[in-house]
């Protein structure tokens, strides 16, 4: 598979929520920064910890974690809440891992103990690696999955890795976030920020646009907008339409992920991020930030 290791980083974005909570000196995981052979990383978020393997190198890659070794292996570790049901489920049929990567598994899923694993492919285009994808279920309801993958010739180490990846990474209880209580470097650059998003979708017979905007209040309370308009053409009707959504809850921020507590209760989480150029970004897409207006 000539794609590189960058490109080969996209297969594991539908699948992957990022990592690790902390033993001794564990250093809470940074989405810019390159993490060499012996350095343990953690996210104090899904309450597990790891070590890069020796001769291995680690990095945040979107919303998930990455271990490459050259540009033929590769072991992606992801972390969510999940029971063995669930790990069965996702690991018995294809799956599109979007950007054009699809996970096929060869197999039926084996279940042992608290693990569920199964053999599988990783294929783009005309180009296949094997692979192996193990979830292991923790105490505490987060699941860790491992997916493991190289070129033929040097899966077997990739695999070997994957698996003591799985064996030692380490599971404690979550730390819940409260409304109103941030912390990490992102905190100052939101505070009192407006967010937006814009979307447009236009064909031969309809168009639509729309704004999101989201501002985060220095008081921890934030206010959420969301408008949109379009129109729609068919043989006999033609149909407009506009509306307006407005909600507010209070936010914060822990690591590099935004949460919104909303006030009828539900829920919402970021992954904040930059890309090359510097842009921010949520989930890995573009937003715009602004000052925004809290009075």
């Amino acid at each position: 598979m000539k794609e590189s290791v960058q490109s080969m980083n996209k297969v594991f974005a539908a699948v992957c929520l990022c990592l690790f909570a902390t033993p001794v000196l564990a250093e809470e995981l940074q989405t810019d920064k390159v993490y060499n052979s012996g350095a343990t990383v953690s996210s104090k978020m899904l309450g597990i910890s790891m070590q890069v393997p020796k001769g291995w190198k680690g990095s945040v890659a979107g919303e998930f974690f990455v271990l490459t070794r050259g540009e033929d292996s590769l072991v992606a570790i992801s972390a969510e809440p999940a029971t063995l049901a669930d790990a069965r489920t996702f690991l018995s049929a294809p799956q599109d891992l979007g950007n054009g990567y699809y996970m096929t598994p060869t197999g039926s899923p084996l279940s042992k103990q608290n693990n569920v694993s199964v053999d599988c492919t990783i294929t783009h285009g005309l180009a296949t690696w094997p692979g192996e994808a193990i979830v292991r279920v923790g105490t505490h309801g987060v699941a860790v999955g491992v997916i493991s993958t190289a070129t033929k010739e040097k899966f077997a180490g990739a695999q070997k890795v994957g698996r003591s990846m799985v064996r030692s990474i380490k599971l404690k209880k979550p730390f819940v976030p409260k409304p109103g209580k941030s912390s990490g470097p992102w905190v100052n650059q939101l505070n009192g920020k407006m967010l937006r998003s814009y979307g447009n979708r236009a064909s031969y017979d309809s168009s639509s646009s729309s704004r999101t905007s989201i501002t985060l209040c220095s008081g921890g309370q934030f206010a959420w907008h969301h408008s949109g308009s379009g129109f729609s053409n068919a043989d006999t009707v033609s149909v407009s339409y506009a509306g307006n959504s407005r909600y507010y809850g209070r936010w914060s921020v822990v690591g590099s992920k935004l949460h919104l507590f909303y006030n009828d209760g539900d829920k919402e989480q970021y992954q904040l991020s930059t890309n090359e150029q510097g842009h921010f970004q949520m989930n890995g897409d573009r937003w715009l930030k602004v000052n925004g207006d809290c009075n």
